[in-house]
């Protein structure tokens, strides 16, 4: 399982374009197994600069189903939408530091 965080700050004038684009990607994240887990706002910042207004969290099978989404043709198509829906947009790969990485079984 790879988490992605995806930190979005919408355009509010832009309703058209955010709906395009989830027309667009929402049957890429089934045609790979991927599912948002959780939405979150960023109410306060406590030190620094606030990231973005939103962080939604996406469970993905693998690297490879991150990669086959984001590097899709129908994806290409959908960034005219990205560009106009939001004002921030910034994807990222996260591991969990806390679980040890899975152990390959020793070979005999």
């Amino acid at each position: 399982m790879v988490t992605v965080l995806a930190f979005v700050t919408l355009a509010e004038d832009a309703p058209e374009a955010l709906a395009a684009y989830f027309r667009i990607t929402d049957p890429l994240l089934k045609q790979v197994g991927a599912r948002i887990v959780k939405r979150f706002a960023i109410n306060d910042v406590v030190i620094g600069k606030k990231p973005s207004q939103t962080v939604v969290m996406v469970e993905y099978p693998d690297r490879d189903a991150v990669d086959r989404v984001f590097g899709s043709l129908e994806y290409a198509a959908a960034i005219k939408y990205r560009d106009r829906a939001f004002l921030d947009y910034a994807i990222t790969v996260i591991d969990d530091l806390d679980t040890p990485p899975l152990q390959q079984p020793a070979t005999p």
